[in-house]
């Protein structure tokens, strides 16, 4: 049966919302935060310059919804490193299909509003959704590809902690040392033009990084830690509060960067970091962490599930042929 396709409007938020809700009840992982379809959906329909359309079926049964938000990246910016300049983002909530017709309501609708992208010359086109193979099987199908992963770990009372490594020494970090942390941010960054990740890192916007956590470094709700061996440093990490989302509970930690040097790794030194970090963010009342990482990266995409994240979001991603006119 085909499908009409229409402007996904404000007159539209109430059904949308309760077929956002149920299909977030299907698809996320748990533990999550309730479902809040009027609120998510009402906040990106008044985003300047959504574009957004519905679909329905013969009989007039809503089929489903789908809503993508610009997005204008300036390349001394940190979000340069691994955010098209100029590209769209299908945010959390920005989607829902009806159970059955997911395939059809999906073409149906990104035919409608890739078409506005494009004709913006928005070539680059991503989607934030729970992680799941049945969530994401759609979008692949329309050729889009798994980009990012975001993974959640309890946080819990200090267990068993990691062996020690000869001569390591780690110290709480403070203002004073910001170089030290945005150096070591930046190298982390700067990894990811590499194979397989091949991220360009605009330089910047790695300049920009390195005093990115000024005010991060001053905030009592974060924390990071410097590791050393023999005066030398080779790692660290920093945790920040996550930003809200509906496939985070809360209240959970951000992961923000963490680093070990190529010389140095294989050792357990990451380990150690993380051990030091969680320990911190149970005594501050953090009771989940979350950590983002690329899917194609050979260090991360293996190390992060390793020590024990599980995913509960994917960012996919498709690249369209910049020769369209």
């Amino acid at each position: 049966m085909t499908l009409a396709t229409a402007p996904l409007t404000a007159e539209h938020i109430p059904e949308a919302a309760a077929l956002l809700d149920r299909w977030y009840n299907r698809a996320r992982p748990r533990p999550a935060a309730p479902p809040v379809g009027e609120e998510l959906l009402g906040k990106i329909l008044a985003e300047p310059y959504v574009e957004a359309a519905s679909a329905r079926a013969g009989g007039g049964d809503f089929a489903g919804y789908l809503a993508a938000l610009p997005l204008d990246v300036a390349e001394d910016e940190p979000p340069a490193l691994d955010t098209h300049p100029r590209s769209a983002l299908v945010p959390f909530g920005g989607h829902a299909l009806r159970s059955g017709r997911e395939a059809e309501a999906l073409l149906s609708l990104y035919t409608a509003v890739a078409a506005r992208l494009v004709e913006q010359r928005r070539l680059v086109h991503y989607v934030d959704l729970p992680a799941g193979e049945s969530a994401a099987m759609v979008w692949f199908r329309l050729g889009f590809g798994l980009a990012q992963v975001r993974g959640l770990m309890p946080v819990r009372p200090r267990g068993r902690q990691p062996r020690g490594v000869d001569a390591l020494t780690i110290r709480r970090a403070g203002p004073g040392d910001l170089d030290r942390i945005g150096r070591m941010a930046a190298e982390s960054a700067r990894q990811q033009q590499r194979s397989a990740a091949f991220l360009p890192q605009p330089d910047p916007a790695l300049t920009a990084l390195r005093t990115h956590y000024s005010g991060t470094l001053t905030d009592p709700r974060s924390a990071s830690w410097v590791a050393a061996r023999r005066g030398e440093e080779i790692g660290m990490v920093l945790l920040t509060p996550a930003q809200p989302s509906p496939v985070l509970p809360e209240p959970c930690v951000e992961l923000a960067e963490a680093y070990v040097a190529p010389s140095a790794r294989g050792e357990g030194i990451s380990r150690i970091l993380l051990a030091t970090a969680l320990a911190w963010a149970y005594d501050n009342g953090y009771r989940h962490i979350t950590a983002r990482w690329h899917a194609a990266s050979p260090v991360a995409a293996g190390h992060w599930p390793a020590v024990g994240f599980k995913p509960v979001a994917y960012r996919l991603q498709r690249v369209l042929d910049p020769r369209l006119h």
